[in-house]
């Protein structure tokens, strides 16, 4: 495996299953230094728990080079990158480098090759064959559970 690149070398759909449809650079596209697109990650920042585990990410060193998008503030970037306010909703969604979408436990490890710090567990997970594919399953139980109570909590409607 290359580093950066998640085990499914497939980009995501929004179709049943994580694999297929390709976001190249689109409107409001990050750039590095270097030109190149940053990874983008779009979260739900009006969820407690998320916001948590995103200003986790957004201490560690490498965190700089990471687009951070939070739906809530900014749901327009949602709609430049191709992705419906449902969809964002339901899954957690990683633009990579070359502009490829990325869904759930693919998404994590799109992030994670870009941070320091947890690199080690991207090359880890994505060393051990179906690994990636089974924590897509597990995150897949829990995102819905997550989007069921969100929903009782009136958040599933687009701001």
């Amino acid at each position: 495996m290359e580093l950066g690149v998640p085990e499914s070398n497939q980009p995501v759909t929004h179709e049943k299953g994580n694999e297929a449809m390709a976001q190249s650079g689109s409107g409001g596209v990050a750039t590095d230094e270097g030109g190149g697109q940053r990874v983008t990650v779009f979260f739900d920042g009006g969820c407690p728990m998320c916001r948590r585990e995103i200003a986790h990410y957004r201490r560690l060193q490498g965190a700089e080079r990471v687009d951070w998008r939070d739906i809530h503030a900014d749901p327009d970037a949602l709609s430049a990158a191709g992705i419906s306010w449902q969809q964002a909703m339901e899954r957690l969604h990683v633009r990579d480098g070359a502009g490829v979408l990325r869904t759930g436990a693919h998404a994590f490890v799109t992030l994670w090759c870009e941070l320091p710090g947890y690199r080690w567990l991207a090359r880890m997970v994505s060393a051990i064959p179906g690994f990636v594919w089974a924590m897509d399953r597990i995150y897949t139980v829990f995102a819905r559970w997550r989007w069921r109570r969100r929903c009782r909590d009136g958040v599933c409607g687009a701001p």
